[in-house]
């Protein structure tokens, strides 16, 4: 199987960037090709940002290729101490990022958390012609109904611990995480359902570290990485799925997070629009193991009529 290498060299000649202010905050956007092609929506999971698509959509160069960097991500502002990041925010953002770009129709290419945001967005926004899922099966995480209470109370609880011991980032803006950008790439070669490589880690930590004095710390939202207060219940979340009635193909890993119980218990949701695809590779094969069949596969899933 011949894998697909994209040097920075080209990366850097082909991305483009700006700013777009939705929902009264201002979103980093990443896009790739020609804004005259037909439009697509690039929705990244949780904790990474615009730069995870950055090897494979150079690739899909008959498209314009657009990454918002979800509120709190990357280079994206975050939302307010009053305000959540719950994945139904996530998708009306994206509904009106959709209408400021002017798309009258698009397609979708999500992966993880993204397709959580993009099964919600699919109810909400109009000329969603194709959506494309990367190991990904809608909301990443759900709970049982008869845990809604018991979650609320362990989240809340997380979320007050955090705050006053200063763990996962809470500390003050100026005060660093790492003393060098290379201590902060190992770290971020830890994600979920296992580690990815350095080349990798490194595209995602470039978007997502800045500099302080004396070294280095994450400028993501601290609060991304503690339980929302309220989750979609794995029926909630099925709900979503069903509805998709534009053709939905679903990329799966191997060695994903979406293989045995998991996937038996989201796909009884999929409707006869939906077809899933296992590909050789983890949760972020787009990065890792991206190859020619797998183009392939994403390129006519994107051209299905």
């Amino acid at each position: 199987m011949n894998m697909i290498n994209v040097n920075s060299e080209a990366l850097s000649a082909i991305e483009r960037e700006f700013t777009l202010n939705v929902n009264g905050l201002d979103l980093a956007v990443t896009t790739w090709g020609d804004e005259r092609n037909p439009p697509i929506l690039a929705l990244h999971g949780w904790l990474d940002n615009s730069a995870s698509f950055s090897r494979i959509a150079p690739l899909l160069d008959q498209y314009y290729v657009v990454s918002p960097d979800l509120a709190g991500h990357g280079k994206s502002e975050h939302r307010s101490p009053s305000q959540a990041y719950y994945l139904w925010d996530y998708a009306i953002d994206m509904s009106i990022f959709v209408k400021k770009m002017g798309w009258d129709s698009y397609s979708i290419l999500a992966h993880s958390m993204g397709t959580g945001v993009a099964s919600i967005l699919n109810s909400i926004s109009k000329g969603i012609k194709r959506i494309v899922f990367i190991d990904g099966m809608g909301a990443p995480f759900t709970i049982s109904e008869k845990d809604v209470v018991s979650h609320f109370k362990s989240a809340l609880r997380l979320s007050e611990m955090a705050h006053s011991t200063k763990l996962n980032g809470f500390s003050q803006k100026n005060q660093p995480q790492y003393s060098s950008i290379q201590d902060a790439v190992k770290t971020r070669q830890k994600v979920v359902g296992g580690s990815i490589s350095l080349g990798s880690a490194k595209l995602l930590a470039k978007r997502d570290l800045v500099s302080v004095e004396s070294g280095y710390r994450w400028q993501h939202d601290p609060r991304l990485t503690i339980p929302e207060l309220i989750q979609l219940t794995e029926v909630q979340a099925g709900c979503f799925i069903s509805q998709i009635k534009c053709p939905l193909t679903i990329i799966l890993g191997t060695n994903g997070l979406f293989v045995g119980e998991v996937f038996d218990s989201k796909s009884q949701y999929l409707g006869a629009n939906a077809r899933v695809c296992w590909h050789e590779g983890g949760h972020h094969m787009h990065l890792e193991n991206l190859n020619q069949e797998m183009i392939s596969e994403i390129k006519s899933s994107l051209s299905t009529p």
